[in-house]
């Protein structure tokens, strides 16, 4: 719950005298923040005979998103991207004159041939619905990818359910290197108006090494790889939200004194609450009903 509206309470009983005639409480809304933490990303992927050592699996093939693991807990029960909307995807031109956006939806090149589960498209200019599409599965090789061709991508996505975790992998350096996660992104969760409510801004080298590599084919535009994956974590703090809007900015690199956020290569799913945040009128009940059975006791 993000607003709290003035509320008039009264509460009554039989075995006692003490009442309440009117309790009337007011509480702003307040600005929320995110926390970031690392989690181990628990996964099914096609194995590899790799002499080089690089590799961790088979990175043209689906990888399965099992489960994970972070603050002593497992989670294997996830919210999806249901929704999707295109604020901003900034163009650039092929050597053929053809006008790209630098959204491009991606997979893995032999992901259409693996049963293991669904993928996403693999195209340049995706609508809407292929962000859905690419984004709301467990298939962590069918990614959002933006290119560093232009300035600027935004877009939000949407979760049917209330939601305040979220998990992030990012497509990162070569496989078998140091570099775990290679781009930033601006994180804003918005509320039930369309306001942002909390921001946070990832950072290439927050991400750590998530254990698994992958190749990404976005027709016809590339087809690169194997690559590390990064993966961060960002805990909404004190409220839920829906709706996320996703941005980065200087992907080409030409605004000076402009961030470079490189055109980062995401995947993203998030976790339900635990519960509903506990209004203050709710704790006030509670608290009053404690004191009424404790006098109830003491008159007995």
């Amino acid at each position: 719950m993000k607003t709290f509206f003035t509320k008039t309470v009264t509460i009554a009983t039989m075995t006692a005298s003490m009442s309440i005639a009117s309790l009337t409480i007011a509480v702003p809304t307040m600005a929320a923040s995110f926390t970031p933490f690392s989690f181990k990303t628990n996964v099914t992927a096609s194995s590899i005979d790799d002499p080089t050592g690089n590799l961790l699996n088979d990175p043209t093939r689906d990888i399965r998103l099992n489960s994970i693991e972070y603050n002593r807990n497992t989670i294997n029960n996830f919210e999806l991207v249901n929704q999707a909307k295109i604020l901003q995807n900034d163009t650039y031109r092929l050597e053929d004159g053809s006008l790209l956006g630098v959204l491009h939806s991606g997979r893995g090149p032999n992901t259409p041939n693996d049963n293991l589960l669904e993928e996403g498209p693999s195209k340049p200019n995706p609508t809407a619905q292929d962000i859905v599409d690419s984004l709301g599965n467990l298939n962590l090789n069918s990614i959002l990818v933006i290119r560093e061709n232009a300035n600027k991508a935004s877009i939000e996505v949407s979760f049917e359910n209330p939601v305040d975790t979220f998990f992030f992998w990012e497509r990162g350096g070569t496989a078998g290197g140091v570099v775990a996660g290679d781009s930033d992104l601006l994180v804003e969760a918005l509320d039930d108006n369309n306001a942002v409510v909390a921001s946070y801004k990832i950072s290439r080298q927050n991400y750590t090494k998530a254990d698994y590599n992958i190749s990404t084919e976005v027709i016809p535009v590339l087809n690169n790889g194997p690559f590390n994956i990064g993966s961060l974590g960002i805990h909404l703090d004190g409220i839920t939200t829906k709706t996320l809007r996703l941005t980065s900015v200087n992907n080409d690199g030409l605004l000076p004194g402009v961030p470079n956020d490189n055109g980062p290569d995401f995947k993203i799913v998030a976790a339900k609450a635990v519960s509903e945040p506990t209004t203050i009128v709710g704790m006030l009940i509670t608290g009053l009903i404690i004191i009424l059975k404790r006098q109830k006791t003491v008159a007995s």
